[in-house]
C-alpha cells in the first residue's frame, strides 16, 4: 500500500477514539497557550505599579510575546518538517514553561520583556504545530471543525487567565499568577512527552528512524491493520520556489492580503492587549476592567465557529467584510457606553464575537488565495507580516497615551484599522472574481526510480 492509499484510509474512515484524543490533547495545549499569552494583558496594571512603567513600557511588554511568536513563525516553526510536529511541540512547551517561571522572578522591566519574548517563541511553536497535528489526525470532513475547536480553546485559556486575575491577583500577586502558568505548562510538557504521538504524515513522508514501529503503534490504537514495510516515499513537485508568490499571478493579491492581515492583527492585538488597561484608566476599577475584557474572549469562542459555518453558504469574502465593518461598529459602541456596565458587557461580548471571526476569516481567505504548490509559503509570509501589525499596535498605543491622548478616543481611532482591512478584502474579492485560482489538492509525484 502506498502513501496516498494509507492517507486515504485515515482521511476518509470514521474517526477513532484515539484520533479524538489527539485533537483533544491539542485543544488543551491551545487553552494553555491562550492563558500564557493573554495573562500579561490582565496583569499589566499590577506590573506597571510595581515597576513604575509608562504606557510605552506596557505596550512593549505586551508586544514582546508577539515578537517571539513572529520570530518563531519565520525561524523555528519550519523545523517541524525536519524534526517532527511532536518534537517541536515538546521543545516549545519546555521553552514556554521555563520562561513563565523566569517571568515570575524578574527583578526589572528588561528581564520581564526578555522572558515574555521567549514565552512568545514557545507559544508560537505550539500553536502552529498543534494545529497541523490536529488537522492531520482528523478525517477530511472534520479537519476544519478540529481547527475551530482549537481556536475556541485559545479563547477559553484567555478567559481562564482573566478569572484567575480577577479572583486571585489581589491576594496572591502577579508573580504567583505567572508561577501557576509555569507549573501548568511544564505539566503539559511532561504529559506530551508520554502521550502525544508523532504526525502520521511526517512518519510516512520523512520516514525517520523507527518510523515503521511508531506507525504501527498508532494504527493499533486507531484499530487499523499494521503495515509490514514502509511504503515508498513521495515528494512534492518542486517546480515552484519561495519567490513564486511575487510573480505577476500573485503579487497584487499578496500585497493587498498583507495590508488586510496587518490591519486586522493591528486592531486585534490592540483590543485584546489594551482593553483592561484602557478601561481602568477611564475610571473602571481593575477587577471590572478585567471582567469586561474577559467577555471579549467569551464572544470570541463562538465567532471563529460561526464564520466557518456561514462561509459554507455565503462567500467567505462577503462574510469577512461584514465581520470587519461590524467589528468597527462594536468598537464605536464600546467607547460610547463605558458609563453603563451592563451595556458595556453586552457590547464587549459582541465585539469579541466579530473580532475573532475576522481572525478566523482572514486565515481561511489566505489559504484559498494560493495554489497548493505555494500555499504554505504564501500563508506563512502573510502571517508573519500580520504579526508585525500585532507587534507595533500596543507600542504605538502606549506612545499616544503617553502624549496625553484620551484612552477611549484612542480606542475608537484604532478601530478604523478594521475599515481599512475591509477595503483590502473587497479589493481581493474583486481580483478573485477576475481571475479564479484553481487549487489542485494533491501535487505529489513518485521519486524517480
Amino acid at each position: 500500500m502506498d502513501i496516498l492509499k494509507l492517507k486515504d484510509c485515515v482521511d476518509n474512515d470514521k474517526i477513532s477514539s484515539y484520533q479524538k484524543f489527539v485533537v483533544f490533547f491539542c485543544f488543551i495545549l491551545y487553552i494553555i497557550d491562550g492563558f500564557d499569552f493573554m495573562i500579561m494583558a490582565y496583569l499589566a496594571s499590577s506590573v506597571a505599579n510595581e515597576f513604575s512603567l509608562t504606557g510605552t513600557n506596557i505596550g512593549t511588554l505586551i508586544s514582546a510575546g508577539l515578537i517571539g511568536m513572529t520570530v518563531c513563525s519565520f525561524l523555528l516553526a519550519p523545523l517541524a518538517d525536519k524534526i517532527g510536529r511532536r518534537n517541536l511541540i515538546n521543545l516549545c512547551l519546555l521553552i514556554c514553561g521555563l520562561s513563565m517561571f523566569a517571568s515570575a522572578f524578574a527583578t526589572d522591566f528588561k528581564q520581564l520583556v526578555l522572558c515574555r519574548f521567549f514565552t512568545g517563541v514557545g507559544i508560537g511553536g505550539v500553536q502552529i504545530s498543534a494545529m497541523i497535528l490536529a488537522s492531520e489526525y482528523s478525517p477530511t470532513k472534520y479537519k476544519s471543525f478540529s481547527v475551530g475547536i482549537l481556536s475556541a480553546g485559545y479563547g477559553i485559556g484567555a478567559i481562564s487567565g482573566a478569572l484567575l486575575a480577577v479572583y486571585s491577583l489581589e491576594s496572591i500577586g502577579w508573580r504567583q499568577v505567572l508561577l501557576i502558568g509555569g507549573f501548568v505548562t511544564t505539566f503539559a510538557f511532561l504529559c506530551s512527552l508520554k502521550f502525544l504521538p508523532e504526525s502520521i504524515d511526517y512518519l510516512l513522508l520523512k520516514q525517520p528512524k523507527y518510523a515503521l514501529e511508531k506507525l504501527n503503534q498508532i494504527f493499533s490504537k486507531m484499530h487499523k491493520k499494521p503495515i509490514l514495510t514502509l511504503p515508498k516515499a513521495y515528494v512534492k513537485n518542486q517546480k515552484s520556489s519561495d519567490v513564486e508568490i511575487f510573480n505577476h499571478k500573485y503579487l497584487v493579491k499578496s500585497l493587498v492580503l498583507w495590508v488586510s492581515i496587518f490591519f486586522i492583527l493591528f486592531g486585534f492585538y490592540f483590543v485584546m492587549g489594551w482593553t483592561p488597561k484602557i478601561l481602568n484608566s477611564s475610571g473602571l476599577d481593575n477587577s471590572l476592567s478585567i471582567k469586561t475584557a474577559m467577555m471579549i474572549s467569551v464572544g470570541g469562542i463562538l465567532g471563529s465557529f460561526i464564520i466557518g459555518v456561514l462561509s459554507s453558504k455565503v462567500s467567505v469574502y462577503i462574510n469577512q467584510i461584514a465581520f470587519l465593518i461590524l467589528t468597527y461598529v462594536c468598537i464605536l459602541l464600546f467607547v460610547n457606553n463605558t458609563d453603563n456596565l451592563n451595556i458595556l458587557i453586552i457590547v464587549a461580548t459582541t465585539l469579541g464575537f466579530f473580532i475573532n471571526g475576522c481572525l478566523a476569516g482572514i486565515y481561511a481567505i489566505s489559504t484559498q488565495l494560493y495554489e497548493a504548490d505555494v500555499r504554505s509559503t504564501g500563508v506563512g509570509i502573510a502571517t508573519g507580516v500580520g504579526r508585525f501589525g500585532g507587534i507595533f499596535s500596543p507600542i504605538i498605543a502606549g506612545y499616544f497615551l503617553d502624549l496625553g491622548n484620551s484612552p477611549l478616543e484612542l480606542y475608537g481611532n484604532f478601530g478604523f484599522a478594521f475599515v481599512l482591512a475591509a477595503i483590502a478584502i473587497f479589493i481581493i474579492y474583486k481580483l478573485k472574481q477576475k481571475s479564479v485560482v484553481n487549487t489542485p489538492y494533491v501535487v505529489l509525484q513518485k521519486e524517480p526510480q
